[in-house]
């Protein structure tokens, strides 16, 4: 399979899945730091807000893959989602907080990466498996982000000063000793 065809098979399933789980999702229009969306918990002031980076796979095929992230990349506000095919009808999905990503094995590219096969993924990756526990947990994650100014109100002005032209003096005494 093609791995963009892939890749955007991945992202709309997992947007679809989190959509129904009352999350809004949003599709940038910009790649910067791996964001493929954005998942918001509600869109008022103060919104919050978490990047979330797409990985589908195939196991069809091939009997092995693997994943790899930029350790740039792994802030305290990105979620990686992991998409999985295999000859079963049904995708798995799996979906990993900064913490997790970071304790996968790290290669000399300085890239966090997580390796897998069709005989072992489903039992070493069963904890991180997209539930509606895991959902709830991504939600509390989102709203307990920590926003650091960037939704806040902005004022932008412009001021002209203009002054007719004016004289200065001064008049000064010295006297000796003070």
């Amino acid at each position: 399979m093609d791995t963009s065809q892939l890749e955007l098979e991945a992202e709309d399933f997992i947007a679809s899945r989190l959509n129904r789980r009352d999350l809004l999702i949003a599709k940038p229009k910009f790649d910067v730091l791996g964001t493929d969306l954005l998942a918001f918990s509600q869109m008022n002031d103060g919104v919050k807000f978490c990047r979330i980076q797409c990985k589908g796979r195939s196991l069809s095929k091939s009997k092995r893959s693997n994943i790899s992230i930029p350790s740039k990349y792994v802030t305290d506000g990105f979620i990686v989602f992991l998409y999985i095919v295999t000859p079963s009808p049904e995708p798995f999905l799996y979906m990993f907080f900064p913490a997790e990503v970071r304790q996968w094995t790290k290669n000399k590219g300085d890239d966090f990466v997580l390796a897998f096969s069709l005989n072992n993924f489903e039992s070493k990756l069963a904890s991180y498996k997209v539930t509606d526990l895991k959902v709830k947990a991504l939600k509390l994650f989102i709203e307990n982000a920590n926003v650091s100014g960037e939704f806040r109100n902005l004022v932008v002005s412009e001021i002209n000063l203009s002054w007719p032209a004016f004289t200065v003096s001064v008049n000064a005494t010295l006297t000796d000793g003070e």
